[in-house]
Formats: structure tokens, sequence, C-alpha cells
């Protein structure tokens, strides 16, 4: 586990990174994520990256209090709204997460326009470093 605080100086790096998946568990939400490929010598942490230069991981939401997406209550189970998310932006202050996402469709579907911002609060937010977390359409 990564404390947060250093996961947070790189969440600009995750503008154009990825949405991989979203898992539900009673009142926690995990989203596995991936960053922009970034230069070695830009991270001055101790976070290891992936072979492709990127941070891989899952962003924890425990015991969460409400959902908003595109500003609207959400009350519904939280789920991959189309096949890949493209992240636009992540945010992260106190006990909320804010995803921006561009949504896409695999090859051989139809194609989607399509965006969301979701907000998210918790009472706790951690991420878990996995650099060799599966990408299913790499």
């Amino acid at each position: 586990m990564v404390e947060l605080v250093v996961l947070k100086k790189y969440l600009h790096e995750f503008h154009d990174g990825a949405l991989l998946a979203i898992e539900h568990r009673e009142q926690d939400y995990i989203f596995s994520l991936e960053s922009a490929e970034m230069d070695y010598s830009d991270m001055k942490d101790n976070l290891a990256l992936s072979e492709r230069g990127t941070i891989k991981g899952k962003l924890h939401l425990e015991d969460v209090q409400s959902v908003k997406i595109n500003e609207l209550i959400f009350q519904d189970e939280l789920k991959m709204k189309y096949d890949y998310g493209s992240i636009f932006d992540l945010i992260i202050q106190e006990n909320t997460v804010e995803l921006q996402i561009s949504w896409r469709n695999a090859p051989k579907k139809p194609y989607v326009n399509d965006f969301s911002t979701i907000v998210i609060n918790a009472t706790s937010i951690w991420w878990e470093n996995i650099p060799d977390l599966l990408d299913p359409f790499w």
C-alpha cells in the first residue's frame, strides 16, 4: 500500500491514462487505473512504474457515502459504462474523488462519444500500487 500523499503528487500524470475496471464490494469501490506514460526520471518517490512507464494500481474507496454522475445523485451500483474509460482528470481532495472519463468501446463495437464526471465521497481512500496490473486491452 502506498500513502495517498505520494500518489497525489502524480495525479496530473493520469490525464490521458485509463480507467480499466470498477469493482464493487458492499459499501466500497475499487477503481483499476493506469496513468499516461511518464519519463522514469520524473518519478521522485518510491513508486514502482509498470514496464510501459506508467503508474498502475487500484484506488480503494471505502465506506462510500455518496456517488454523483454529472452532478446527479447516483444510487445504483457503479459499473463501467462502456469497455474502456480514458481519464481526462483525476482529482483527490480529502474524502472526495473526482474522475472525469471519456468513454470508449473496444474495436468492432459501435463507436461512442460519451463523457462522465463521477464524484464519490468516501470515509477512507487509499492507493494500492500494482505495476503488473493486467490491462485487458493491451
